[in-house]
């Protein structure tokens, strides 16, 4: 499904903004990932309707950026996170201007829902990230979300092994030294490190509190794009042919987007879902001109 309004928009610039497509909350074990080109936002008037989203703390940390390409990108996450989550609310009692944040004890961003007492407001929960060239929001109900965005050519400044050795388990280690193709080798640590930091992003206690090294993610034996996380305590020096020792609390998704970017989900697995498969939902943005439906999943 594609809802397209660029042709109206590029006719006249001063017309109002449509409003946003209002969808149905993710169901139990689903997670909506929704990302956006900046490349693609060309259109000043968007961009000026965009910062008029902004809290006024947001719209003064955005312009103390330097460049302005950051500043840009740093506008569409602000406004990508408002509008995913007012997407939700469908008695329209939140509009995306009006969402308030805090932050946990860990400094892992959340909606202050307290200030919508009147409001009858799922439990939402969401996570961001960006680079230069892409920017994406995951969303749950009821379980915590972690999410990362890689490109997919992303250099290694290092040798890779080595590189790994400081950061990653010694099984991840041990499984990045099998693969002979350097190339090859590279993907799989770009990979690693994408789904590493969506888990500890999903913990949201802060990577002092669950350091690289402390954890192995290892692919499911059988499926594609599905990991296990271990922990590093609980391995054993055949860990690589062994699963049963790892951590079925937390549920894995490894996906592509636009033929550029690796995206890891880390949800933490609802036990009132009874075992349910995860689900994971993609879809393109321009938040007030475009979404586009890219793909649905089910992972065991």
């Amino acid at each position: 499904m594609r809802i397209s309004v660029i042709s109206q928009l590029q006719r006249s610039f001063s017309m109002e903004f449509p409003s946003l497509v209002s969808l149905k909350l993710p169901s139990p074990m689903e997670t909506h990932l929704w990302y956006i080109r900046p490349d693609e936002v060309k259109i000043p008037s968007l961009l000026k309707h965009y910062s008029q989203l902004l809290s006024p703390s947001e719209i003064d940390k955005v312009s103390q950026l330097r460049g302005d390409q950051l500043k840009k990108n740093a506008l569409l996450a602000r406004t990508l996170v408002r509008t995913t989550i007012a997407r939700y609310q469908t008695n329209n009692a939140v509009d995306p201007r009006s969402l308030m944040f805090k932050k946990n004890t860990y400094g892992k961003p959340e909606v202050d829902w307290q200030n919508y007492k009147n409001c009858n407001i799922p439990p939402l929960h969401f996570n961001i990230s960006h680079t230069d060239s892409l920017i994406a929001c995951g969303v749950t109900v009821h379980v915590p979300v972690g999410i990362d965005v890689e490109d997919k050519e992303r250099k290694i400044k290092h040798d890779v092994l080595a590189f790994a050795e400081r950061f990653y388990s010694a099984d991840e280690v041990k499984f990045l030294s099998t693969i002979p193709d350097p190339e090859s080798q590279r993907k799989e640590f770009i990979k690693l490190w994408t789904l590493k930091e969506a888990y500890v992003k999903a913990l949201g206690k802060g990577f002092s509190a669950a350091p690289f090294n402390t954890f192995t993610i290892q692919s499911k034996a059988g499926t594609k794009g599905e990991y296990n996380l271990c922990k590093t305590s609980e391995m054993t020096t055949s860990s690589l042919e062994k699963t049963n020792n790892c951590n079925g609390e937390w549920k894995f998704s490894l996906l592509e987007l636009a033929d550029s970017h690796y995206a890891a989900i880390c949800i933490e697995d609802d036990q009132a879902s009874g075992g349910a498969p995860m689900r994971v939902i993609v879809r393109k943005t321009i938040p007030f001109v475009e979404d586009e439906l890219i793909s649905e999943s089910i992972l065991l």
